[in-house]
This record gives C-alpha cells, sequence and structure tokens, in this order.
C-alpha cells in the first residue's frame, strides 16, 4: 500500500494529496463537474459550503487545496466529498477485546468498492505538533475509514445503513475528518456530540493513554456511546438505538454482525491474540451475503464493496497492522503516542 506525508497549511495539504493522486482524479473529475450542473445539485452543495466554511473551517480550506491539486471546480470537489448527495456506502466490520492482562486487540475489516492503486494510500498529515495518519481513498477524505493520531488515539469508522438523509448538514466525511484531531476519547465524543451530520456513522475509538475504549453510534442529531470493557463487534446498522422507525438491516450487514457477535465469544479473554480477531473477520462462504470477508479477488470489487484492507492494533506489541487485501502486502508500524 502507497505511503505518503503532508504538510503545511490545511489549503497546503489538500493540494499535496491531490497532486498525489493526480492521475486517477483526472480521469474521474469530469463526473462531478457534470453532475454540478445540476441545478438542485449545485445549490445543495452551495449552501454546504457555506455551513462548512463557518463550522469546519480547516475541512473547507483542505477541499479548495483538493481543487486546486486536481484542476478542478471548486463546487465539483465539494461534491465529492459529500456522500450522501451520491448515496454512497461503505460497508465495514470491526471487533474489540481486552485481554484479562490488560491488553487491548482491535481488527477491522474496511470494505469499499472501486479500488484501485491509485486512488488509494496511507497518508500521514503533519501538522508540526501532532499527525494524524489514515487509509484514505482519492475521492474520499481520510478519516472515512480508519487511522490514528500521534495523541494516541485509533479509530475506525462504520457506515450506519438508516433512511433519514439530511442534506442541510456536513457529510459524515466532514465529522470524522475534525475527530481525527481529537486528544482524547472524551474530547472526540463532545465534538461528535455538539454537531448534527448528514448520514448516521458509528465510529470505534482506543485511547492508549488512557487505555480506555468506546464505540460511538452518531445519529443526525444524537450519539449513543458504549464503553467497551471486554469485547465489542458491530457491521453497519444501530445496535445501540432501537427504535420502530430504523429500516431492517441490510442482508449483508445483518449477516456479518450476527456473524462476528456469535464468534467473538468463543476467544478466551485469557489468551487471545490478534490472530483470533482477523480470524473471525477472514469468515467466508460462497455466497456475497454471506461472508464476513469479501475477497476482491472472488467477487467483482467494481460492482460490489468488497474487503479491501484489514486494519489491526495490538496491544501486546504495540503495534499497527495492515494488510492490503488485493496484492496481500502487509504493514506493521510501532504504535507509540506522544505523551500527554
Amino acid at each position: 500500500m502507497r505511503q505518503f506525508t503532508v504538510s503545511g497549511s490545511p489549503f497546503e495539504m489538500g493540494v499535496q494529496t491531490a497532486r498525489e493522486f493526480l492521475p486517477y482524479l483526472s480521469k474521474v473529475k469530469e463526473k462531478y463537474e457534470r453532475t454540478i450542473q445540476i441545478t438542485e445539485v449545485a445549490e445543495t452543495v452551495r449552501k454546504l459550503r457555506l455551513k462548512l466554511e463557518k463550522e469546519y473551517p480547516d475541512a473547507y480550506a483542505e477541499i479548495l487545496g483538493r481543487a486546486e491539486g486536481a484542476s478542478m471546480g471548486e463546487d465539483a470537489a465539494f461534491l465529492m466529498f459529500f456522500p450522501e448527495i451520491f448515496k454512497r456506502a461503505d460497508g465495514c466490520t470491526t471487533l474489540m477485546l481486552r485481554r484479562n492482562d490488560g491488553a487491548f486487540l482491535l481488527s477491522h475489516n474496511e470494505d469499499d468498492k472501486g479500488y484501485d492503486p491509485a486512488n488509494t494510500a496511507l497518508v500521514t498529515y503533519d501538522y508540526g505538533d501532532h499527525t494524524i495518519t489514515g487509509f484514505t481513498m482519492a475521492e474520499k477524505l481520510t478519516g472515512y475509514a480508519f487511522g490514528w493520531n500521534s495523541y494516541g488515539l485509533l479509530y475506525s469508522s462504520n457506515y450506519i445503513y438508516d433512511t433519514k438523509i439530511d442534506l442541510n448538514q456536513v457529510s459524515r466525511y466532514i465529522m470524522v475528518r475534525d475527530v481525527m484531531n481529537a486528544r482524547t476519547i472524551e474530547e472526540a465524543v463532545y465534538r461528535l456530540s455538539r454537531m448534527r451530520v448528514a448520514s448516521a456513522f458509528s465510529l470505534n475509538l482506543y485511547d492508549r493513554v488512557q487505555d480506555k475504549a468506546v464505540n460511538v453510534e452518531k445519529d443526525i442529531d444524537a450519539i449513543y456511546v458504549t464503553e467497551v470493557h471486554e469485547r465489542y463487534a458491530r457491521a453497519n446498522h444501530f445496535t445501540t438505538r432501537k427504535d420502530s422507525l430504523l429500516p431492517e438491516p441490510y442482508v449483508s450487514s445483518a449477516f456479518r454482525d450476527a456473524k462476528v457477535n456469535e464468534l467473538i465469544p468463543a476467544v478466551s479473554a485469557e489468551t487471545a491474540t490478534i490472530e483470533d480477531l482477523q480470524k473471525i473477520l477472514a469468515y467466508a462462504e460462497e455466497d456475497y451475503y454471506r461472508c464476513v470477508y469479501k475477497d476482491p479477488n472472488k467477487f467483482p470489487y467494481h460492482e460490489l464493496s468488497c474487503t479491501v484492507a484489514n486494519f489491526s492494533f495490538d496491544g501486546l506489541t504495540d503495534r499497527i497492522l495492515i494488510r492490503d487485501c488485493f496484492d496481500g502486502s502487509r504493514l506493521s508500524i510501532p504504535f507509540r503516542p506522544a505523551g500527554r
């Protein structure tokens, strides 16, 4: 998996990121520039730009930089980072487990479609006083998938299937991008609680310094926080919020959630290793809709959401482990957060 670092102002980091993805963006930017010509879409994006500039100025500047670096119109670039307009969905599965000796294990399958080596990278944003690193695709903001920061926070994000979308609010990409800069779980939860978002998502957070883990389900105007004491597993639908207004989970999400919650209790908190969680996330059958791991070398990943990467934190070794599910390449990165 390709890696690169960007630095400077948010605008400059946006320019540098777009230039790294320029060959790919040059091929796809036309669809955004064509779509932004639709009056209703243009009006929605322009209203959202005003809101974003006021409430999330750093993200606003970064997207302007993305437009500059990709030589595309500003409104078209902003459209690219509002997935709710396209009804774009990302399916993922996350497991968390704390051993009896206190060591924490996290493993996350990142599912997506349209993967291409030219449009994917692990990007580090160097702010001078801290860094954030995250899995990034050219048409998405760093933060939508998984990553970590130098303060000691690791996270993975799961889209939540719901019928409610509020196009008067900022996208989930923007909100998670902002949360990536939080110093603590408490700050992250505060940032999630103070604003409304266009569509629901789940955020799994582990604070290495405080040795604390939570899952946060972020609804459009509410949050539901679950502290992880021993083990936790989830896919892509609400599990904490339960009411008659919720739609039935998608078949794939319902299966993945049920299967990982069936398998994780069998993992011993006395002897668990990161391989035990990874083995659960590797569960697969012949039927696409009965797989936790959706093999991109088996299923048509340009048409269906497949597992593009596995992200794990091994608290026994304090290392971040990332596997590219296309070529099988692996990264092993020491995780030593700066003291606070």
